[in-house]
């Protein structure tokens, strides 16, 4: 009896020491690799004249004003941007 016990005692444990083994090998997942983007590879970086935040180039809302490129973190700040502009 007392041998079945230590048989299976020992059996647990090298089950343990088996998935410890396998999850430690496994590659860890960071919880924030999904958030990376293309920007974060060393993209330019660019000002929003008006809330002045910086915005990757390729996520930046582009706009032409007077021939020259703008580049604004959003619609709303572009629309904001040319109504000072023309007060």
């Amino acid at each position: 009896m007392i041998i079945r016990l230590i048989l299976f005692l020992l059996l647990i444990y090298l089950l343990y020491k088996i998935f410890s083994f396998i999850r430690q090998s496994r590659p860890l997942e960071n919880k924030y690799d999904k958030y990376k983007t293309e920007s974060s590879k060393g993209e330019e970086l660019v000002e929003d004249p008006v809330c002045h935040t910086y915005v990757p180039i390729s996520q930046a809302f582009k706009k032409e004003i007077s021939g020259r490129d703008y580049y604004f973190c959003s619609k709303r700040c572009s629309d904001k941007y040319e109504a000072e502009k023309n007060n």
